[in-house]
C-alpha cells in the first residue's frame, strides 16, 4: 500500500480511526442491548409478581437508546473528520509517487486516481467498522447465550454459521465484480477521451453502418460500468435477503419443532434476536462490497505504470532561453531555432495539430526532445526543469477545497496570495479557500476550472510558465482578467502561451508561428524577424 511521505505518525493517524471503530461498536452494542432487554422485559412481564417495578427496565431501555443515538452521531462526526484527513494524506502520497514521473496509462485520469484514493481512505468508516461491529456482536451473542445455556442457542449458532457462509460467498463474487468495474471504467474513460477528441467529425457517425466500412466514431457507453455497479448492489441485496430468509426459517422451525421445555418466558429472547438480525447484520453485506473496491483500488495504485522523468535543478533565466533545432521527439512538427527573452510574453501559433502543445511540453521537459536548450549560454540536459511549469489545455480540478487545489503539493504558499489571485481572475465566488469543489462539492464551469488551474500555476511563482490554450472557453471579461494577470506576471517571468486565440489586450513581446514548412519568430520590439524557416 502507498505510504505517505512526511505524514503524521502511525499512532496519531490511526487514533481517530480506532475511536471511530469503538464508537461504532458501542452504537451496535447499545442497539442489541435494547433488543435483549426488551425481549427479557416481555418475557418477565408474563410471570412478574404483583409489585414488580416496571420503571427500572423502562429506564434502562431509554438509557441504551440515548447511548445508541449519542454514539451513532459521535461515530459519524469522528469518522468523517478522519476520512477527510485520510483523503488528503493519501492523495499527497500518490502525488509524491508521481513526482517527476509521467502516467503512461490514459485510463488513470485525475478522476480515477481520486476515486481510488477515496476508496483507500474510507476503509475504516466504509467496511472495517461495520464488519467488525457485526462480527464482534454476533460472536459475543452466541458465546454469551451458550454460557448461560439460553434455550435455542443452537439455532442462534446455526444462523451465525449461515451468516459467515453468505459473507464469504458474497466477498468472492464482489472481488471479481470490483475488478470488472475497474476494467470497464478504464475502457469508458479511454473511449470518451477519443470520442471528445474527435468532436470535429461527430457528424459522420451516422455513416458507421454503411457497407463494410469500419466505425469512424465509436460512441462511448457506460452500460458495462452501470451493469457491474447494478450487479454489486444486487449481490449485496441477495446476501441480505438470503440471510433474512434463513432467520425467518429458523424461527418457524423453532415454533414448529421445539420441545415443550423450550417454551419458557426467557426463551423469547432467541426468536426476537433472530428476527431482528437482518436489520443489524445486513450492513455487513454492503461493507463486503466496499472491501472489494478497496482491494481493487489498492492494487491499481500499487501498479501505477509511470515513466520517470529526470529532475533538473532550477535554471533561473537572466538573459535568454535559446532553442536550437528543437522539437519534441517522435512528433511530426518542425524544428525550432530561436531565442526567447528572460522575461516577457511569448505566443506560439499555428494550425491545429502543428505541434504547439508538444513544443511546450518539450520545453518544460515533460516530453523527450531533440535539439538543444540553452539558458544564458549553458546547455540544459534532457529532463524536467524545476520551476518551469506547463499548464495543460484540459483543466485538472481535484475533489477538495480551493486551498488544496491551489496548493496540492502542500508547499509553503501564502494564503493571501491565493485569495488575491482568485480575485484578480474574477473567482471571488470560490472564496473562502475552504470551499469544497469537485465531486461532492460545488460544481465548476469550464471557464472557472481553467482559471482555477491558472491561479494554481501563478501562486507557485514559476521561472518559466508555459500555458496551453488558456483563453479557450472564456468569455470576454474572463479573457480580460487573464490577460491582465499574464501581463503582470510577464514583467518578471517568461510566459509562453500556445493558443489560437490571442486577445489584443495581451502584451506580446515575441510571436512564434509553426507551419508545415518551418517556423518563424517575430519580435514585437522592432528587432524584426529573428528566426528563420527550419
Amino acid at each position: 500500500m502507498i505510504k505517505p511521505k512526511n505524514g503524521p505518525s502511525s499512532d496519531a493517524s490511526t487514533r481517530p480511526a480506532y475511536l471511530t471503530l469503538l464508537l461504532a461498536m458501542l452504537h451496535a452494542v447499545a442497539g442489541l442491548s435494547i433488543l435483549v432487554v426488551s425481549s427479557w422485559f416481555i418475557a418477565i412481564s408474563a410471570i412478574a409478581p404483583i409489585g414488580f417495578n416496571y420503571v427500572i427496565p423502562a429506564v434502562v431501555i431509554r438509557a441504551f437508546a440515548l447511548l445508541r443515538i449519542a454514539s451513532g452521531y459521535a461515530s459519524m462526526w469522528v469518522g468523517h473528520n478522519d476520512l477527510l484527513t485520510r483523503i488528503a494524506t493519501t492523495r499527497l502520497a500518490v502525488f509524491s509517487q508521481l513526482t517527476n514521473s509521467r502516467l503512461d496509462e490514459k485510463a488513470l485520469t485525475t478522476e480515477a486516481l481520486a476515486h481510488h484514493t477515496e476508496e483507500l481512505a474510507s476503509k475504516w468508516i466504509a467496511w472495517i467498522s461495520p464488519l467488525s461491529s457485526v462480527l464482534l456482536l454476533f460472536t459475543s451473542l452466541c458465546v454469551g447465550a451458550s454460557l448461560v445455556m439460553l434455550p435455542g442457542v443452537n439455532v442462534l449458532w446455526a444462523l451465525y454459521v449461515s451468516f459467515l457462509v453468505l459473507i464469504v460467498w458474497q466477498g468472492v463474487g464482489a472481488l471479481t465484480l470490483a475488478k470488472a468495474h475497474t476494467q470497464h471504467a478504464g475502457q469508458f474513460r479511454d473511449t470518451s477521451s477519443e470520442f471528445l477528441n474527435a468532436s470535429a467529425i461527430w457528424h459522420l457517425k451516422h455513416k458507421v453502418q454503411q457497407g463494410n466500412a469500419s466505425t469512424l466514431v465509436k460512441t462511448p457507453s457506460a452500460n458495462d460500468v452501470w451493469k457491474v455497479q447494478s450487479l454489486h448492489k444486487q449481490k449485496a441485496q441477495t446476501g441480505g435477503w438470503l440471510f433474512q430468509g434463513m432467520a425467518f426459517l429458523l424461527v418457524v422451525l423453532i415454533c414448529a419443532f421445539a420441545s415443550p421445555a423450550f417454551f419458557v418466558p426467557i426463551a423469547v429472547v432467541v426468536p426476537m434476536v433472530i428476527l431482528a438480525a437482518p436489520e443489524w447484520a445486513s450492513g455487513a453485506f454492503i461493507a463486503i462490497s466496499k472491501y472489494a473496491h478497496y482491494q481493487q483500488s489498492k492494487k491499481a495504485l500499487q501498479a501505477l505504470n509511470t515513466r520517470p522523468l529526470h529532475q533538473l535543478t532550477t535554471f533561473p533565466l537572466r538573459e535568454e532561453l535559446v532553442l536550437t533545432a528543437f522539437k519534441a521527439e517522435g512528433r511530426t512538427m518542425p524544428a525550432l531555432t530561436t531565442s526567447l527573452p528572460a522575461v516577457g510574453l511569448v505566443t506560439v501559433g499555428g494550425e491545429s495539430g502543428c505541434g504547439k502543445s508538444s513544443l511546450l511540453q518539450a520545453i518544460a521537459g515533460l516530453l523527450p526532445s531533440t535539439g538543444a536548450r540553452h539558458v544564458d549560454g549553458n546547455v540544459i540536459n534532457a529532463g524536467l526543469v524545476d520551476k518551469w511549469l506547463y499548464v495543460e489545455q484540459t483543466p485538472i480540478v481535484l475533489s477538495g477545497s480551493i486551498a488544496l487545489n491551489l496548493n496540492p503539493a502542500n508547499d509553503d504558499v501564502n494564503k493571501d496570495d491565493m485569495t488575491s489571485c482568485l480575485r484578480a481572475l474574477g473567482l471571488t465566488s470560490l472564496l473562502p479557500l475552504t470551499t469544497w469543489v469537485g465531486k461532492g462539492g460545488r460544481p465548476l464551469s469550464g471557464g472557472e476550472s481553467k482559471r482555477l488551474v491558472l491561479a494554481r500555476s501563478l501562486v507557485a511563482k514559476p521561472h518559466v510558465l508555459l500555458l496551453d490554450e488558456p483563453f479557450e472557453g472564456l468569455d470576454s471579461v474572463s479573457q480580460h482578467n487573464v490577460c491582465e494577470l499574464l501581463n503582470k506576471a510577464s514583467v518578471h517571468t517568461l510566459v509562453i502561451v500556445a493558443s489560437h486565440i490571442i486577445p489584443h489586450r495581451l502584451n506580446v513581446s515575441t510571436e512564434i508561428v509553426l507551419t508545415p514548412r518551418g517556423t518563424m519568430t517575430t519580435r514585437k520590439n522592432n528587432e524584426g524577424i529573428k528566426g528563420a524557416k527550419a
